[in-house]
């Protein structure tokens, strides 16, 4: 999966947003279930709001998974598309209950 800038201010932008989470949500479906919050610490943690007051689409963990790209922002999916791992808790889901990955 190839990284790129999305504007979310176009229509073209959004379908291509949401193209890219279809395309997660079936990579995520091969394996281990992967899920974030991001931490407080992070810069990004407001976003963990955007993913609580929209669970149907985001999911709350939100689901992720991993890749192997270039710099830093390997953790794909959720609200902000893109997280480092120093930015977000790892979790898996398993009969309802979140363990966390440490």
């Amino acid at each position: 999966m190839q990284m790129e800038m999305i504007d979310l201010g176009t229509p073209e932008g959004r379908a291509r947003a949401d193209e890219f989470e279809r395309e997660a949500a079936r990579e995520a479906a091969t394996g281990q279930q992967l899920y974030a919050k991001i931490k407080k610490s992070s810069k990004y943690y407001n976003q963990n709001s955007w993913a609580q007051a929209e669970p149907e689409r985001w999911g709350w963990p939100f689901r992720v998974h991993i890749i192997a790209a270039p710099g830093d922002y390997c953790v794909q999916g959720g609200p902000g598309g893109q997280y480092r791992l120093a930015d977000v808790n790892l979790y898996v889901i398993d009969d309802g209950r979140e363990m966390k990955i440490a």
